[in-house]
């Protein structure tokens, strides 16, 4: 007897051993290294905060994969043409590995995409992350502004770092329901159309190189009933405060029936002279709402 759990307790070691063996893949840094790490699946997301669980999940792009698309068929890096528009930052010192970097450069049309200077990603092609009326959704996303060049004077140029977007079709265009951007020393809510701008850091410079976090919540509407909610989660903060909402609201800046669609788009979109913007991006996670 004793000899058969000496052998049951081995195989169960064994056991064991192989599965801390499978969580474990090969990434490569950004230097051509290659280390091992652990891997969070596509439907799993770091609980952070206990507010949602692994089934609300749609879409995680953690970049833990240390790979552009985080390892997620269907998420782009950039249009751009330029060999550093995109690239990975390591370690991201956020907590995780990993995380993306974008940058743009005024005036170098190796940084241009889509007619302008910029350098995004998207997930446009993965079904279940796009949005229609009806659906109800939270966003969230981790940005970290580099070396970002104060304002000094002159004309309020914009940088977009995130927009919640409708994309047109060959015959009609869309809008876009909410940009985050900089405008000045500001962290600025755009809303679609511009028909409304609510600056919700009204000066950016102590935040330069550090992590912000920002949520957003929808019911994605084309009439008057939608919402959007906005928090924002700074450095030295513990939880997630409201900054800017809007209720009773027309959210989805689009016409299905013509073949609008919405989608996320993540980066750094248009500059002004002489400079060139670096945006980090980590954590872009899209929730089924509501909570399960």
């Amino acid at each position: 007897m004793k000899n058969m759990n000496f052998v049951l307790q081995k195989y169960l070691l064994f056991i064991m051993i192989i599965a801390v063996s499978c969580s474990k893949e090969k990434a490569v840094d950004i230097n051509g290294n290659v280390s091992s790490l652990s891997l969070s699946k596509r439907s799993n997301v770091e609980n952070v905060s206990g507010t949602f669980s692994n089934g609300d999940t749609i879409l995680n792009v953690n970049y833990e994969t240390g790979t552009f698309n985080s390892g997620i068929t269907g998420v782009t890096a950039t249009h751009a043409s330029a060999a550093d528009a995109a690239y990975m930052v390591n370690p991201a010192n956020n907590g995780s590995n990993y995380a993306i970097a974008h940058k743009i450069v005024y005036g170098d049309t190796a940084y241009n995409s889509d007619g302008n200077i910029r350098s995004e990603s998207d997930a446009v092609t993965i079904q279940s992350a796009r949005f229609f009326p009806g659906d109800e959704r939270r966003y969230e996303f981790s940005v970290l502004l580099k070396d970002w060049t104060p304002w000094i004077s002159g004309p309020t140029y914009e940088t977009t770092i995130y927009q919640l977007k409708v994309s047109g079709n060959s015959s009609s265009g869309s809008g876009v329901p909410l940009q985050f951007r900089t405008a000045r020393n500001a962290m600025r809510l755009r809303y679609e159309g511009s028909t409304s701008i609510k600056d919700i850091i009204t000066d950016l410079r102590p935040y330069v190189n550090q992590w912000l976090n920002f949520r957003v919540d929808v019911l994605w509407a084309d009439n008057n009933t939608g919402y959007m909610k906005t928090y924002m989660k700074l450095p030295g903060q513990s939880s997630y405060i409201l900054v800017d909402e809007k209720i009773n609201y027309s959210t989805f800046a689009g016409n299905v029936s013509i073949g609008n669609v919405g989608y996320i788009k993540w980066g750094a979109y248009v500059t002004q002279a002489p400079l060139t913007r670096i945006a980090y991006h980590d954590n872009i996670r899209i929730i089924k709402l509501p909570l399960q």
